[in-house]
């Protein structure tokens, strides 16, 4: 289809683009206007234009600003919310309520004019005439407002509202519990996070180091070539052996990027600056220490069991719920009523009303719901005994993979020093002539495993390490719970 641009839809997109370049530069100046965003100084300082972020900084910011345990401080809110709702099986409820009634129903009419206090012979059809029936059974349409306030008072409710209340009671507790361990787990994930930046930004030192001499051997051999004390085949070796470390050098460049990247959503914090951490792999390691025993029976002091716990106690109380909606319920009412035909909130007239109800009724969805509830208690108990074995096995899991990380940080120390003076010696060999590319950069692969099998496990030590206070429940900063007994259960070496 052929489309005719005129003058006027040209004026008309000028307009429109002018109207957007000034949208956008008043959206400009409101921005250069508005202040400079200093969330990174949470986690650490700027040197030579890079963050370095501090271990102790990274999870204290975690802490105070991850939006997902903000979320799980509201949940603990609506729990304790829900706590305070299941009062309303003891404490009486106050009703305010406006009403009004238009209707031409003889019995409603006549009613109306009794509760106003207006009823007259002439509303029985009693006139000096005589008997007129037509004047009760016809009243025609009529008015009536009521203002009225009522107490509702429970008396007794088969013990729901004790047993609703305990339920709730537990309810807000494991809430409590598991925000306690909702903060634990984002304590370790911050510490997960920086030790996997260290560790990529440890690899990327290692790779450098690789790289830098690779292209010494690059250079010794175009120089062996040039002198004809080698082929162009060792310097085309020493090439792609160069081009691989570097394109490593790049990979692990881009995970140090991703790194600092989940700790700024970690964090909340907002920054275009490369992260970098503040220490080093073999500073930590220094100040690590394995412990020789693991307290299997402080794992029940967990949060997260405990929580479990209070579940299960919770869903007991609901049996008692669910029983007592079987139980006689008595209930007291006072209701003050005022009357009016003609106005709202009138006072024509009022009247007061007190009364008791006892009410009882079962039937097959009741015992449903007790079966279902006891159900229900059984499968929580079980899964309190099930999940407490299993915390114990992942506390001597972790303790064993903590004990095993300095094992292989002790070999990978040993593998690192021997791959170093091997590869001195065949780097001499073949200046010499004595070995060859291949062996040369064979030893060169290894040297640098090493190195970086000695970076991994430095990170698997702070990490397992990590792990085993968050699997043993000796977080410091976990809320404050049962003291845990002082028995130990040694374990296997």
């Amino acid at each position: 289809m052929n489309r005719i641009l005129t003058l006027g839809g040209l004026i008309g997109i000028g307009m429109l683009v002018l109207t957007c370049l000034s949208a956008s530069s008043v959206a400009w100046a409101e921005e250069s206007a508005a202040a400079p965003d200093t969330s990174w100084m949470r986690i650490g300082t700027i040197e030579s234009g890079v963050l370095v972020i501090d271990r102790q900084k990274v999870v204290a910011a975690a802490l105070q600003h991850n939006e997902m345990l903000a979320a799980s401080s509201a949940m603990l809110d609506a729990a304790d919310a829900d706590a305070l709702s299941a009062w309303q099986g003891f404490l009486p409820q106050l009703q305010l309520g406006e009403f009004f009634m238009r209707s031409n129903d003889a019995l409603s009419a006549f009613g109306f004019k009794l509760q106003n206090r207006g009823v007259t012979p002439l509303d029985f059809g009693i006139t000096p005439g005589g008997f007129e029936s037509h004047l009760i059974n016809h009243p025609g349409e009529i008015n009536n407002f009521i203002t009225r306030i009522q107490l509702l008072q429970p008396i007794f409710n088969g013990g729901m509202g004790i047993f609703g209340k305990q339920a709730a009671n537990a309810a807000g507790r494991a809430a409590g519990f598991k925000h306690a361990r909702a903060k634990e787990t984002i304590r370790f994930q911050a510490i997960q996070l920086y030790e996997g930046l260290t560790l990529a930004t440890s690899y990327e030192a290692v790779m450098e180091a690789a790289v830098a001499s690779a292209e010494g051997h690059v250079r010794q051999a175009r120089s062996m070539v040039e002198n004809e004390m080698a082929t162009e085949a060792d310097l085309l070796q020493a090439r792609v052996y160069l081009s691989t470390l570097q394109q490593k050098l790049i990979e692990v460049r881009n995970l140090i990027a991703v790194a600092g990247e989940n700790v700024k959503l970690l964090t909340a914090v907002t920054t275009i600056m490369p992260i970098a951490p503040s220490t080093s792999m073999e500073s930590e390691a220094g100040q690590l220490d394995i412990p020789n025993l693991v307290d299997l029976e402080a794992i029940q002091y967990r949060n997260d069991l405990q929580a479990r716990r209070e579940e299960a106690v919770a869903a007991g109380k609901m049996v008692g719920v669910a029983t007592g909606s079987m139980l006689p319920h008595v209930n007291l009412s006072l209701q003050k009523d005022w009357y009016d035909l003609d106005k709202l909130f009138g006072n024509n007239s009022n009247s007061w009303t007190l009364g008791v109800y006892a009410t009882m009724g079962f039937g097959v969805q009741n015992i449903g719901e007790i079966q279902k509830a006891k159900a229900q208690h059984r499968a929580a108990e079980h899964m309190v005994a099930f999940e407490t074995r299993q915390a114990q096995v992942q506390a001597t899991e972790a303790w064993l993979n903590a004990k095993a990380a300095h094992e292989k940080v002790l070999v990978a120390r040993e593998a690192v020093d021997a791959s170093r003076a091997g590869l001195k010696i065949v780097t001499n060999q073949y200046r010499e002539g004595l070995a060859s590319m291949v062996d040369l950069l064979d030893t060169q692969a290894y040297a640098t495993q090493a190195e970086g099998n000695l970076v991994q496990a430095l990170h698997d030590l702070s990490v397992g390490l990590a792990n085993l206070e968050f699997a043993s429940a000796v977080n410091p900063d976990a809320a404050a719970g049962p003291k845990p007994p002082t028995t130990t259960a040694p374990q296997g070496q």
